[in-house]
């Protein structure tokens, strides 16, 4: 009996010490693939590329460093057996990049723009290295982002002050982007977008909720004291929004970063006026009528 007893523990608890190693080895396995997985997020992005030399060989071990242009705070990383790089979680802005390598020219991509939740590539070709020199290279964004399957627009600071905003609603910038259409019809919701209703469209600030929690619907005007465009770095429209930091809704994703501060002194004022120059002219039939004479 005593026997018996002794052999159900021990099997007992062998069971439980094979369930706590295949746990084990499952979190392993989770962590394993959440680091090589690309890091997403939806108020950084990321850059990431390849640096070669001129047969296209892979570089390792090149010293890649990115550094913000408007705070000149910077980051560095080294390429790795492949000659590939990346700078996750790295905040909207323009950036420089300059990439060094031992026998190579050193070289420079100025103005790279980040934008949030996606990625910037940025593949490098070295030269090799004759006299001591600085490569500046400048090209322009491509038009086709074929990272992922996302359709994104993004909104710069600029566009955000200086477009026609009827009324001074911030989600007016979606209605500007492919896919979007006015809600003109009975509904809910200022637009829609790629065939979903105005409730399935998901706002959000510095990545945090910003629907109406009854609703589920925008937020949007003065009296919901929505922030103002001079508050706004950024806007991002997301439809079709694939890739896995968006979520929750199945419509337009749209994603405000806030301003902040760089080394440069800067202010702003923001003057509205309204007056009968620029309305329409009052229709004053319904109390001035001229009778007609006898």
């Amino acid at each position: 009996m005593t026997r018996t007893l002794n052999q159900n523990v021990l099997y007992r608890s062998s069971q439980i010490l094979r369930k706590s190693l295949l746990l084990l080895c499952g979190l392993w396995i989770v962590a394993t693939l959440a680091i090589q997985l690309s890091a997403q997020s939806i108020t950084a992005g990321d850059v990431v590329g390849t640096v070669t030399d001129p047969t296209g060989a892979a570089i390792p071990g090149a010293t890649v460093t990115l550094a913000n242009a408007a705070t000149n705070n910077s980051q560095k990383a080294n390429t790795n057996g492949d000659g590939s790089y990346r700078f996750a979680f790295v905040a909207a802005g323009t950036y420089n990049l300059t990439v060094t390598a031992s026998g190579f020219q050193t070289q420079q991509h100025p103005r790279i723009s980040v934008t949030p939740g996606q990625p910037t590539p940025v593949n490098v070709q070295l030269t090799v290295a004759g006299a001591s020199q600085t490569v500046d290279v400048v090209e322009a964004a491509t038009a086709l982002q074929t990272e992922n399957a996302d359709v994104s627009t993004s909104l710069t600071q600029s566009m955000i002050e200086n477009l026609p905003n009827p009324g001074g609603d911030l989600t007016y910038l979606a209605q500007t982007t492919p896919g979007v259409v006015m809600n003109t019809q009975s509904g809910y919701g200022n637009f829609s977008a790629v065939g979903m209703p105005g409730t399935s469209n998901l706002f959000t600030i510095n990545g945090q909720n910003y629907n109406d929690p009854f609703l589920s619907l925008n937020n949007s005007g003065a009296s919901n004291l929505l922030l103002g465009s001079n508050d706004i770095s950024e806007a991002n429209v997301i439809n079709n929004a694939y890739s896995s930091q968006y979520g929750q809704y199945a419509g337009t994703q749209v994603s405000y970063i806030t301003k902040s501060g760089t080394n440069q002194f800067h202010g702003e004022a923001v003057y509205n006026w309204n007056g009968r120059a620029v309305n329409a002219n009052e229709d004053r039939d319904d109390y001035c009528h001229a009778s007609p004479s006898r």
